[in-house]
This record gives C-alpha cells, structure tokens and sequence, in this order.
C-alpha cells in the first residue's frame, strides 16, 4: 500500500487537519465485559500445534500470555450479550429501559440478521433499534461515534458492544497471524443525561484489502510490517487529532485506551506522545488482540480498577483493517 511507505506528510494529508466538533452529551453510565472460560496459554501453540515459534519469542514480540477461545457452540451474540448484560445491570436499568443497540463486530452470528438484532432477543429489549457496525478494531469507535448522534436527538439510553471471535478467522497453521487474536465481548450504557461528554471523534479509513484481511469462507492475511508502520503512526496522530478537536492537551489526558494488537505498538506510541505507561490501559497480555472487543474490554478493566473517573479525560483509539482507525475523547 501506498501510503505505508511514503513521507509523514503524506499521512497528515490522511489524517486532515483538526477541527472542532460540538461535544456531544453521552455519560458512560456502566460499561461490562464477558469472555469465554477457556484460557489458550502460549505454549498451546508451541506444544500442541508444533509451530514453528516459543513462548518466550510470542511474549516478546506480541506482548501476549493467553488469550480465551470460545467453544464450538458458543456464537458472538451470546457473549455479547452477557457483556452488555453486565453494563446494564451495573448502570442500574433493565433492557427495557435501552432504546439503541449498536454492535461492532467482524464476527457476526449470521451473514443476516444482524448480530445486534439476536442481542436484542436475548436482551429482551423489544423497543430498541438494533444494527451492526463492522470495521473491524476500529469499529467500537466507529460505535460510540454513532450513538452519541443518536442520544443527541432520539434517544435517551443506548448499549455499545464490540464483540469478536477472532479465533475463528485465522489459520492456527500460520504463526504469524493466530498467535494474536482471542475472543472477548465488551458494552457500555451511555445516558443523554448526565456530566459526561464526548469531546470529540475522528473517524478515518484508506481504503486498502492487502495489508489485513479476510476473505468469505476463508482465513486472516496479514502483513505484519505494514500494520506496524500504518499502527505506530496512526495512532499517536488520531490522539494529537483529538486532542486538538476538543481544545486540550495530551497530558490532559488522564487514561489513554488503544486498540490492544501488540505492546511493542502500544508502548512505542505512548512513547511519542510523551504519555507514561501506569496512563495507557494494556490487558493484552491475558486477551491478546480481540479486534472490535479489544477497546471495550480495556475500558471496563480500567474503570472497574477505578483508573479513571468523574470529569477525567479518557481516549480510545482503535485501527485495522480497512486500513480504517479512528478515536473518541471522553470526559467521563
């Protein structure tokens, strides 16, 4: 592709200069999570597949430990519903009482319906509207963007679900792709009522298929380079964009949440952007990449742990394939 080898300027042209946005009203009532029981450790790779590769190397270079694989019976409305459950029982509402059901994922149940619509079901949220965002990592940005519009105007309480089984995309012969990905489903409720905002988003995409992909009926493709160079600039670039969109500062920012797809990328572009670690939400280590999961998850982990809270600056940043990337600046 391109634009992962030609001159920085060429990715700020990508990107677009900042501009400001009206901050949109939208709390972060409650937020969940849910994975699968069973812990896929390194040396499954290792011991069992006979791939070419250690725990040690996987560890160093990804970042990972373990990741969870769902069983063969189990589909990804199921754990996002359990996800979105949990947010709504923590926010204190019932499904009866959410009016939008927004699910991100690259893994849906069926081709139709939509996996939103089977949550729905299984919530028990007859009133609500249901759709399906699918943007890959990227897509629970893509999301909460979306929802935020609708609290604006229509609607008072919504659930936000990135959901994957990114398990069941690769080829667990190809180490350079199934090491990485693990399955996981994360929510939150947002209120058009309350002290939170969204400050700003900035959704981008380059329209590119050769760098990652997967083809119907087939398994994942990655050019690991190329999403290393294409990641590290991205990423620090989406922050500064929000950044600048809401009127703010990076160290302003109290918790950073990026796409969890390596901590070499993770730590190399807090790095840049001048932000310590113990400010940066990593749990890939225990999860590894569970691509439109990936934000959510962290999110609730860091919120649970009580790492931010009211009137703290949090920014999310997811990126993959498509190439597409995108952030939201929250004031919680």
């Amino acid at each position: 592709m391109e634009s992962l080898t030609v001159s920085n300027s060429t990715l700020a042209h990508w990107v677009g200069p900042p501009r400001r946005r009206r901050a949109h009203r939208a709390t972060i009532l409650a937020s969940g999570s849910a994975v699968p029981p069973l812990v896929v450790g390194n040396e499954f790779f290792v011991q069992e597949l006979g791939l070419n590769t250690s725990c040690q190397w996987i560890e160093e270079r990804t970042g990972i430990r373990e990741r969870r694989h769902a069983a063969p019976e189990v589909q990804a409305s199921d754990i996002a519903a359990d996800a979105a459950r949990c947010a709504i029982e923590r926010a204190g509402l019932t499904p009866q009482d959410i009016e939008l059901i927004i699910v991100a994922t690259s893994t849906p149940d069926y081709i139709m319906p939509s996996t939103a619509c089977l949550v729905q079901q299984k919530l028990g949220a007859r009133q609500a509207i249901a759709f399906d965002i699918v943007n890959a990592c990227s897509g629970f940005a893509y999301a909460l963007d979306c929802a935020a519009r609708y609290l604006a105007t229509e609607v008072e309480h919504a659930v936000v679900i990135g959901v994957d089984l990114g398990s069941r995309l690769v080829n667990f012969a190809d180490r350079g792709t199934c090491i990485f990905f693990g399955d996981g489903a994360g929510a939150v409720v947002l209120g058009a009522k309350g002290q939170g905002r969204i400050l700003a988003t900035a959704l981008f995409s380059s329209g590119d298929a050769e760098s990652l992909s997967v083809p119907i009926g087939g398994a994942m493709s990655m050019d690991g380079r190329a999403i290393w160079t294409f990641a590290t600039r991205v990423l620090p670039q989406t922050v500064r964009h929000l950044c600048a969109d809401a009127g703010v500062t990076v160290d302003q920012i109290k918790l950073l949440v990026p796409h969890q797809a390596n901590v070499n990328i993770i730590a190399t572009s807090a790095a840049e952007l001048g932000i310590p670690l113990e400010r940066v939400a990593i749990n890939i280590e225990r999860y590894g990449n569970t691509l439109a999961a990936s934000l959510p998850l962290a999110l609730d982990e860091a919120l649970q742990a009580g790492r931010a809270g009211p009137g703290d600056l949090v920014a999310l940043v997811g990126f993959g394939a498509g190439l597409a990337w995108g952030g939201v600046l929250l004031e919680l």
